[in-house]
């Protein structure tokens, strides 16, 4: 994802475009006010989605299921898969 940088007055100009854009998940847009913290403009789909990760990350049990998971996890090769798929002798 891309974050692009912009003025309030630039933002508000392209407000529609800017909300179709972030909609799609492609970009994400920093708004800045003059003497305000900047804002973040993201489709809802990618804030839902940095949530579940810090609420998984802030879950100690959580963490060590997962790491025991990527442990256990056996990676094939491409030749290994078509071999067991019967596509390759």
């Amino acid at each position: 994802m891309t974050t692009i940088t912009l003025t309030a007055s630039n933002a508000r100009e392209n407000l529609y475009q800017l909300i179709k854009k972030a909609s799609q998940g492609l970009h994400a847009f920093e708004i800045k006010l003059r003497g305000s913290e900047p804002v973040v403009l993201m489709s809802k789909a990618e804030i839902d989605s940095w949530e579940e990760t810090l609420d998984i990350m802030a879950d100690s049990e959580e963490v060590k299921s997962l790491r025991q998971a990527r442990k256990e996890t056996k990676l094939y090769s491409e030749a290994e898969i078509k071999k067991m798929l019967g596509l390759e002798k």
